[in-house]
C-alpha cells in the first residue's frame, strides 16, 4: 500500500462531515469570516475574502490575528460594489499592522485583481453560490489578472476563504473542485511529517510545493474529502510537528481532533498521520 493510500485510509476515519464540524469549532479564520458575513452579507464577505487572500503573505502577525483584524475592520464598512470593497481593502492594508511588509505591492495586487477579475467578483457579490458552481473560473480569472500560475498559494487560498465566507454554519455544503492545497509552512510541515513526499526538510517542500499538492490531491480523492476541507485539518494540526517533540505533537493533534471524535481514536489517527518532527 502506498503512503498516500495509508494516509487516505486514516483520514476516511475522520470523514468530511466531521472535518466540516471541526472548521466551525476550531478554525478562527472560519469564525472571522462568518462574523463578517453576518454583518455585511455573504457576497461582500466573499469578495473581501478573495481580495485579502491574495495578499495574505509576508504577514507580521499570525494568520488567526490577521483575519480577526480584517473582520473587525470590514464590519464597519459600507461599500457594496467590487470597486468600493477593493478601496476598503486598500484602507485595511494601510491600517492593519499585519500588512506592514510589502504594503504598496499588496495594494497594487488588490487593484489588479479587482480590475482584471471584475466579472467573476461581481458575480460572486451578487450570487455567493457561484463559488460552488464554478470555483475554477474564479481561480483562472485571478491567475490571468495577476499573471501568476493558478496553483500558486495565494490564488488557491482564495477559494477556501470565500468558502468560509459563504458556507452557513451547520450546512454540509462542499466545494466539489480539485483545488491544489496552498502550501504554507503548516501544510509543508504536515507533508514532511507524514512522509507523503520525499524531502530533506519542510522548507524544501515550501520552495517546491507541486509534489506536495499532487500528493494531497491523491489523498483527497482516495479519502473522499474535498481538498478545501482537507486543508483545514492540515492547517489546524500541521504546526504541531514543527513546534513540538513528536509525541507531544501526537497528543496535541489528538486534542484538536477530539472536538469531533473520541480521544483514543483521535490519538491513533495522529500517530499514523504524523511520523516525525519537522526539520
Amino acid at each position: 500500500m502506498s503512503r498516500a493510500e495509508q494516509v487516505a485510509e486514516l483520514l476516511r476515519k475522520v470523514g468530511k462531515e466531521r472535518l466540516m464540524r471541526l472548521e466551525e469549532l476550531a478554525d478562527p479564520q472560519f469564525e472571522a469570516l462568518q462574523r463578517l458575513a453576518m454583518v455585511r452579507g455573504e457576497g461582500v464577505a466573499a469578495v473581501y475574502a478573495v481580495l485579502v487572500s491574495l495578499v495574505s503573505y509576508r504577514l507580521t502577525m499570525r494568520g488567526e490575528e490577521w483575519w480577526s483584524c480584517l473582520a473587525e475592520f470590514a464590519s464597519r464598512g459600507r461599500e457594496s460594489s467590487v470597486s468600493g470593497i477593493a478601496r476598503e481593502v486598500e484602507e485595511f492594508l494601510r491600517s492593519c499592522k499585519g500588512a506592514a511588509l510589502s504594503r504598496e505591492a499588496k495594494i497594487e495586487r488588490v487593484r489588479r485583481a479587482a480590475s482584471g477579475a471584475r466579472p467573476q467578483l461581481e458575480r460572486l457579490l451578487r450570487d455567493p453560490s457561484a463559488l460552488y458552481e464554478s470555483p475554477g473560473e474564479l481561480v483562472r480569472a485571478l491567475s490571468a489578472a495577476l499573471g501568476a500560475e493558478s496553483w500558486r498559494k495565494t490564488l488557491v487560498f482564495t477559494v477556501k476563504m470565500a468558502y468560509y465566507a459563504t458556507r452557513k454554519r451547520g450546512e454540509n455544503r462542499v466545494v466539489d473542485y480539485e483545488l491544489p492545497l496552498p502550501v504554507d509552512s503548516r501544510v509543508a510541515c504536515a507533508t514532511y511529517s507524514s512522509e507523503l513526499v520525499a524531502a530533506r526538510s519542510f522548507r524544501e517542500i515550501m520552495s517546491k510545493p507541486r509534489p506536495a499538492q499532487q500528493a494531497w490531491l491523491e489523498v483527497s480523492r482516495r479519502a473522499g474529502i474535498p481538498s478545501v476541507n482537507l486543508d483545514t485539518l492540515l492547517w489546524l494540526t500541521g504546526w504541531a510537528p514543527r513546534d513540538l517533540e513528536i509525541h507531544r505533537a501526537h497528543e496535541e493533534v489528538a486534542r484538536i481532533l477530539s472536538a469531533v471524535m473520541g480521544y483514543p481514536e483521535a490519538l491513533q489517527i495522529a500517530r499514523g498521520l504524523y511520523l516525525r518532527s519537522c526539520l
